[in-house]
């Protein structure tokens, strides 16, 4: 029981009025409760906000992270092409130094053909290499004035490759007959090759030039030679590329530029060092293509 003493206006006295507890908690309660209502509010939203403040931090670390490994990715490739182009560079210098080489083999070459004392081929010779060119017209061509027997590339090799065609290589050991004819057996031989400008593409690896490629079907026309008997140090081989064509090169190719020419002469001294160096810088081009 609480007592509540008021003034009584009439006496002057105080009043006292009991009042009991359970009403006054009545009147107590929705307060405190509402105050509590309000603070709960405000912290369910505290929680909101921190819960997606984390929630903003983990996206946040995790697109750092992720970026982070891109960078290192893209600095590792960076690192590889520059690796690679070093590489590449090498690779160029030394084929840069193989093609001068063989260049200046060719020049050799060219003076040493230019030296040399031509003569007429003994008929039976002739008629043979002719009778020869006249069984492959489409292929083969004997020009009578020079001594030359022409073998047309694409009768003879497969595009872009120096690995004869079977039929080739028949024609080649009909030729190693005349070759090793007592008529023929004074005269050298020198196997020419030649192609249009179109560069290498599906071989390039293998020949990076018309000169590695021209060089490598003389290569390997000479060697079926050998097969066939004809003494090695009766040939001699050399690889002019696009640098000799014998009519205009057309876009798309030209046929009769891609050729390998047999010459027979005689020489009054015997050849220099040249064609050896020749035949050993473009071996290693001559292997079939794989």
């Amino acid at each position: 029981m609480v007592r509540l003493h008021l003034a009584c206006p009439r006496e002057g006295r105080p009043l006292m009025i009991a009042v009991r507890p359970l009403v006054v908690c009545g009147l107590v309660a929705p307060i405190l409760m509402l105050g509590a209502c309000v603070s709960g509010e405000k912290y369910e939203k505290s929680l909101q906000v921190r819960r997606s403040l984390q929630e903003q931090l983990v996206n946040v670390t995790n697109e750092r992270d992720a970026m982070k490994s891109q960078l290192m990715s893209r600095d590792k490739q960076l690192e590889d092409a520059r690796l690679n182009l070093t590489a590449m560079q090498s690779e160029y210098e030394t084929v840069q130094g193989t093609v001068e080489e063989l260049s200046l083999n060719n020049r050799d070459l060219a003076i040493q053909l230019s030296e040399m004392e031509i003569n007429a081929l003994p008929g039976t010779v002739s008629r043979r290499l002719a009778a020869l060119a006249a069984t492959n017209p489409d292929g083969m061509e004997y020009d009578e004035q020079t001594g030359a027997l022409r073998f047309m590339s694409d009768f003879t090799f497969n595009s872009g490759q120096a690995v004869l065609k079977r039929d080739a290589g028949e024609n080649l050991t009909a030729l190693a007959d005349v070759l090793q004819s007592d008529e023929a057996d004074g005269f050298e031989i020198m196997v020419v090759g030649h192609t249009d400008d179109v560069k290498p593409s599906r071989s390039a690896a293998k020949y990076p030039t018309n000169l590695y490629l021209s060089a490598a079907r003389a290569i390997a026309v000479r060697d079926e030679l050998v097969r066939s008997g004809v003494a090695p140090e009766r040939l001699t081989i050399a690889g002019k590329g696009e640098f000799q064509p014998l009519i205009a090169n057309t876009p798309g190719g030209t046929p009769m530029n891609r050729r390998v020419e047999i010459f027979l002469y005689e020489i009054a001294d015997s050849t220099t060092g040249a064609d050896t160096e020749m035949v050993e810088a473009a071996e290693e081009y001559d292997e079939p293509m794989k």
